[in-house]
């Protein structure tokens, strides 16, 4: 889509996990000048910090911006939305944000678009627009099934996720492509997270027992290398609108996860039959997808979801232990 010029690359929510991978991987590279946007103008300061700590503190590189109200001031090539509500802990029971929060940032990007239509808008879309029912993993034909009488909370994300996604499509003449994320994991983790691999390695740390239940479950975790790698192919594309399943070589099962921390780590696991989970989209056997839409971006993944977790974990725990 662009020449070798030295692209203007916005990246909005620039302190969340899935952004530090991006930021991470851009300033290593030192081609691009990048807009690093934050909400809140008190995490200033941990921005700096992640430049620093990891040796990406390459000022002409980067611009941050505190806050969006100059946010139409400046001209970008490509838009990046990194722009989360969290995990459900962080949500506290108010899943209006994942409405209101998707709505709020990803307008305000269509509106520069519909100003400067040569810009590339890449959106984070999520496994979860398929539905909650992830007895099999999803496909090109996959149907999300939605009780429209009687929408229950696990459906809020994955109505809002369909939303964007549909009026994404709508403007069918700007550049728009929505990357559908099952699971990511990376050495950029917030470890104050409760998720099932940030579980085990704060156990790991802590010299604790994780405690789960027997059911076997799977998941695609992507990595900072080849999220990085798809976004590289999405800016060479040309023109597009589209959305895309971004997936590993292949997803991984929880105990053959668990078996590896035990194996190389030391982690202790007790097996409770009768554990609940609770999700806020919902409980997901196989949460991945067997779509090969991405190979119209260019997209092969290099890495297993196995294979990322144990290269992104080594970075947590050998600095840690």
């Amino acid at each position: 889509m662009f020449n070798r010029k030295k692209l203007k690359i916005a990246i909005l929510g620039a302190t969340s996990h899935i952004a530090k991978g991006l930021i991470y991987n851009f300033l290593q590279e030192r081609e691009n000048k990048l807009h690093l946007f934050i909400r809140e103008i008190e995490k200033e300061e941990e921005v700096h910090r992640f430049l620093i700590s990891n040796k990406s503190d390459a000022a002409d590189y980067y611009t941050l911006h505190k806050g969006y109200n100059n946010f139409f001031s400046r001209s970008y090539d490509v838009i990046i939305n990194c722009i989360g509500v969290g995990t459900i802990s962080k949500l506290q029971g108010d899943y209006t944000r994942y409405f209101t929060v998707t709505e709020e940032y990803d307008n305000l990007v269509i509106n520069y678009l519909k100003k400067h239509p040569n810009a590339l808008y890449i959106s984070f879309s999520s496994g979860a627009i398929y539905g909650n029912d992830f007895s099999k993993p999803a496909k090109d034909n996959t149907v999300n099934c939605i009780p429209v009488n009687h929408i229950p909370p696990e459906n809020y994300y994955s109505i809002a996720r369909l939303n964007a996604e549909a009026k994404h499509r709508a403007f069918k003449n700007l550049n728009i492509v929505d990357l559908r994320l099952f699971s990511y994991f990376s050495r950029f983790v917030d470890l104050k997270d409760d998720y099932f691999i940030v579980e085990i390695i704060k156990c790991i740390l802590n010299k604790k027992t994780f405690i789960t239940d027997k059911k076997n479950i799977f998941r695609d975790y992507m990595g900072p290398k080849d999220l990085f790698s798809a976004i590289k192919k999405c800016i060479e594309v040309g023109k597009i609108n589209g959305a895309f399943d971004i997936v590993t070589r292949k997803p991984a099962g929880k105990w053959e996860i668990i078996k590896y921390f035990a194996s190389e780590y030391g982690l202790k696991y007790k097996i409770i039959p009768s554990l609940n989970y609770t999700s806020a989209t919902g409980a997901k056997n196989k949460y991945y997808s067997i779509s090969k839409n991405a190979k119209r971006l260019g997209f092969k993944p290099k890495l297993t979801s196995l294979e990322t977790i144990k290269e992104e974990a080594r970075y947590i725990l050998n600095k840690k232990i």
